[in-house]
């Protein structure tokens, strides 16, 4: 069996990298098995998977320009070609700035060091789910009729100020 690129490992820290549908019907909605074969790196253009050794895939569907621009780009090569801006193209792992240039992936949020702390400040740790109260600012926000309960509402009602027509 060939070798995979394990696209969490290589890219995980900055993409979004995901599973196919195919793994959760082959595993189980619930599974926890890392399948490297099964991983994608969705785009905004369409989605990058590998195909096999040191060589990823980037798919394009529906993208006649990006299509056009990747069947351009000298590190490409055509794996399928489709009607309206369909295509497949295989790249070497090296390449991959220059695609995902191209593709935009989706990437992870990042989180600066201040950023960190603040949020450790207020109960979250890596991996918790902790939950914190945040007291609700009264500013922005009118109180209902006196005779009826208390309660305060943002501006404009639960939806927004309307605009008269």
């Amino acid at each position: 069996m060939p070798t995979c690129l394990n696209l969490k490992k290589l890219f995980g820290r900055r993409f979004k990298v995901e599973y196919e549908e195919s793994y959760y019907a082959q595993y189980g909605a619930n599974a926890r098995i890392e399948d490297p074969w099964l991983m994608i790196i969705r785009c905004r253009f369409g989605h990058i998977f590998p195909h096999g050794g040191e060589t990823l895939a980037a798919t394009v569907d529906g993208h006649p320009n990006v299509a056009g621009v990747l069947r351009r780009l000298p590190c490409c090569r055509v794996h399928q070609d489709g009607d309206f801006g369909e295509l497949t193209a295989l790249f070497d792992v090296a390449d991959f700035p220059k695609v995902a240039q191209i593709m935009r992936p989706r990437r992870r949020r990042q989180v600066s060091p201040e950023q960190r702390e603040r949020l450790r400040g207020m109960g979250f740790s890596k991996g918790s789910q902790a939950h914190v109260d945040v007291e609700p600012t009264a500013q922005g926000c009118v109180a209902a009729d006196q005779d009826g309960p208390e309660h305060v509402l943002p501006q404009g009602g639960l939806f927004g100020a309307r605009k008269s027509p």
